[in-house]
């Protein structure tokens, strides 16, 4: 018979490894909205249905292959050309890169499939900006949005690449590739980026905020089948 502390314990890692995979959308609902704020939630899963599996950019996969540095800089220019993106499409944008205003062209053009989940993301971010903010529980896809708004600062975004970097390694060990497939972005590609370049897909303790490719090596995880026999002979 387990123990409740066991209980307890295992409760916690379900609860953990399920929080981490929630949708921009379902996480938002859980820390960003409050009981009364029902009408902003139907907005929000009507502007970004979550059952949209937009198309991946190669750079998106290259992303998770960097070190934290180079990430963040990644991201950065990312965001900025997503907002280019949207202003083409009539999105206005304040001087914070926040979203004033979404045309009917630009609403049409976020529920494509064809558009990349980044501007989509970056989207989100920035047309919900007084919902999301600086808030430590956030799921791997609302912490790549997080990532991607430049009216945050420096720090904030280097840390929540970080804290995302950590997340893809956990989520690599406990999800089955064929599940993490159908997850969120960008979970969805966390096993072409790991084919592509395992080196940082390792201890989530090892992830530093300003980590770059020439730290310490760490023991890789993310699963039984990856682990490679030692070829030493004895």
């Amino acid at each position: 018979m387990k123990s409740a502390k066991t209980d307890s314990l295992d409760e916690t890692l379900k609860k953990d490894k399920t929080a981490m995979i929630e949708s921009t959308v379902v996480c938002a609902e859980k820390h960003c909205l409050e009981d009364d704020e029902s009408d902003v939630l139907r907005k929000m899963k009507a502007d970004y249905p979550t059952n949209i599996q937009h198309d991946v950019m190669p750079s998106e996969v290259d992303l998770l292959c960097l070190p934290v540095s180079k990430m963040f800089k990644e991201m950065d220019s990312m965001a900025h050309d997503s907002e280019q993106k949207l202003s083409d499409v009539g999105c206005e944008f304040d001087d914070r890169h926040c979203i004033v205003s979404v045309s009917d062209e630009g609403r049409q053009f976020l529920k494509n499939k064809t558009t990349d989940a980044t501007t989509v993301y970056f989207a989100f971010g920035a047309e919900y900006h007084e919902y999301i903010t600086d808030r430590s529980e956030l799921s791997i896809p609302l912490l790549y949005v997080f990532a991607l708004q430049p009216r945050f600062s420096e720090t904030s975004r280097r840390k929540a690449c970080a804290t995302l970097r950590r997340q893809l390694v956990k989520v690599l060990g406990y999800y089955k590739c064929a599940d993490r497939a159908k997850m969120p972005f960008p979970i969805n590609i966390v096993e072409a980026a790991y084919c592509k370049d395992p080196q940082y897909f390792y201890e989530p303790s090892g992830i530093k905020t300003d980590s770059g490719r020439h730290g310490p090596k760490i023991k890789k995880i993310g699963g039984g089948k990856r682990k490679k026999k030692s070829t030493k002979k004895h």
